[in-house]
């Protein structure tokens, strides 16, 4: 009988481990790399490591495999509309999200699958070496785990299950895996898409519940379980037509338990013009954010990138789309306008060479050990929790439960913050908006290139639509919500060694 990947990563954890923590996340941590795994989980110095191990895993390209983090923005951030591609990418798995091609063996699909469960597998032991009442130490380092486990399978189940609000009792998901000892014929079946939310928020309860400690943004802590519980439910919330009152409702109580802990600022003028030109572990927008560091840059750096040469066509694709800049060109005064570098690209010899080159992820670039000069890696931090999504969290939930003065208020505090006109009754109806459509188009602009535009789209039930042509089409793209291209293919490999996955359509 062929032996399921997820037995052998879960073999392979003391490797993982040991090979991971020499590019740990926080210097402060002295590294081991003679103990087997059971020595190294016994020990709070040692559990300690294999978390350090687990956050690493999201930075840190494993096997073969690209990073985590770089797998997780192409298939998120490439199927929205706020990516406009210059040139054709090569090798094709830097389009094929983009491209709607959803193609099981080129695109990054086994490379993200394989890397979740490595993490997942990672979070499995030490969840399973800390026994409960242990000590304060010890749960803080159990409620992390229990958060990058229910992160992992919150993310799986965005790429490769449907939607909530389509049938979420008996739409498939992936398989949930929550033990560290598993038989050697292991082969599980996937799971629904509602069972892996529930426990998505079973783990986040748990995780806030354990986690006292206050440590920096590239951690975790009790207010990240909040901030997730709060994404969580609003995805949970049902579409503008049929909205879910008691999801809302949890999404607005999660959002307003982050803001209320005063942990976390809207950074204001200068300070938000810069937020992302930082180490993000001292910004004070960011709830959790994984950090890179000149071992392990910032890849996405890659797609985006403004440079002096543009020497090679594999890198610096995609620019911000002219949909987007549409919406942000109309008010002039947008202190967003600076995550943005209007300059022409070389490699375009014909038409319009200007291109809207995206700054976001462009603090301290580094060419990577063997790398390119003509693909800087940065030091920039992969945003995946900001106090600005809790604001518009609530404002989106608020709306979907009728309340549009509690709404306007979240709304337009992100929104004047960033020196917009703050909307009113009164000039929502005079643009022919709703308030939940400001609060999406809002999403839109500050989340922009953070890996939530397609799902904020799909996940209400709306189109993605890019009302502009690229290099790959003469007409502009259309993807219904319920089009099967939504969710991605399982990788091949996954299928042939377990036959008990059932493929996607």
């Amino acid at each position: 009988m062929k032996r399921n990947y997820i037995i052998y990563i879960s073999m392979c954890f003391a490797a993982i481990v040991l090979f991971s923590c020499k590019k740990a996340i926080d210097e402060n941590i002295r590294p081991f790399n003679d103990k087997a795994d059971t020595e190294l989980l016994s020990t709070l110095d040692g559990l300690a490591i294999a978390t350090n191990g687990n956050y690493a895993l999201l930075v840190t390209k494993s096997a073969g495999d690209a990073q985590y983090s770089l797998s997780w923005y192409n298939l998120s951030e490439l199927k929205g509309n706020n990516l406009y591609a210059v040139v054709r990418a090569y090798p094709q798995t830097r389009d094929d999200a983009y491209t709607f091609t959803n193609s099981p063996t080129q695109g990054p699909t086994t490379a993200f699958w394989r890397m979740s469960y490595r993490l997942i597998f990672g979070t499995n032991k030490v969840i399973d070496a800390i026994p409960e009442g242990k000590g304060a130490a010890y749960d803080q380092i159990k409620g992390e785990n229990y958060f990058l486990r229910a992160m992992a399978y919150f993310n799986l189940v965005r790429v490769y299950g449907r939607p909530y609000y389509q049938n979420s009792e008996t739409s498939l998901a992936v398989p949930l895996s929550l033990k560290s000892i598993i038989p050697n014929d292991y082969q599980p079946a996937r799971n629904t898409v509602k069972e892996v939310y529930e426990q998505i928020i079973s783990d986040l309860e748990k995780a806030a519940v354990l986690m006292t400690q206050t440590k920096p943004n590239n951690y975790v802590s009790k207010e990240t379980a909040w901030a997730l519980l709060s994404r969580v439910y609003l995805y949970m919330g049902g579409t503008p037509a049929n909205p879910q009152i008691d999801y809302n409702t949890k999404a607005v109580e999660y959002a307003d338990k982050v803001i209320g802990s005063n942990k976390y600022t809207l950074l204001q003028g200068t300070a938000y013009s810069n937020s992302f030109a930082i180490d993000s572990k001292t910004s004070k927008e960011a709830i959790f954010s994984f950090r890179h560091d000149n071992a392990n840059g910032n890849q996405i750096n890659e797609f985006l990138s403004p440079r002096d040469v543009f020497g090679n066509l594999n890198f610096g694709e995609y620019g911000a789309s002219p949909d987007y800049m549409a919406i942000l060109n109309q008010n002039p005064g947008d202190l967003r306008m600076n995550f943005i570098t209007i300059e022409d690209d070389r490699r375009v010899t014909t038409g319009n060479k200007s291109r809207n080159t995206i700054k976001k992820f462009n603090f301290e670039q580094i060419n990577p050990p063997g790398g390119f000069a003509y693909s800087p890696e940065s030091r920039s931090g992969t945003p995946y929790l900001r106090i600005a999504e809790m604001y518009l969290n609530k404002a989106e939930a608020a709306a979907k439960l009728g309340h549009d003065n509690e709404a306007l208020i979240a709304l337009n505090a992100v929104r004047t913050r960033a020196t917009a006109p703050e909307w009113t009754t009164a000039t929502l109806a005079t643009a022919n908006m709703s308030v939940f459509e400001a609060a999406l188009n809002e999403r839109r602009l500050e989340l922009a290139w953070e890996g939530h535009s397609s799902y904020d789209y799909f996940r209400n039930g709306m189109d993605m639509i890019r009302h502009y042509t690229d290099y790959s089409t003469n007409n502009p793209l259309t993807i219904k919500a319920d089009d099967k291209r939504v969710v991605y293919p399982l990788p091949p490999v996954e299928i042939e060694k377990n036959p008990n996955l059932t493929p996607n359509p």
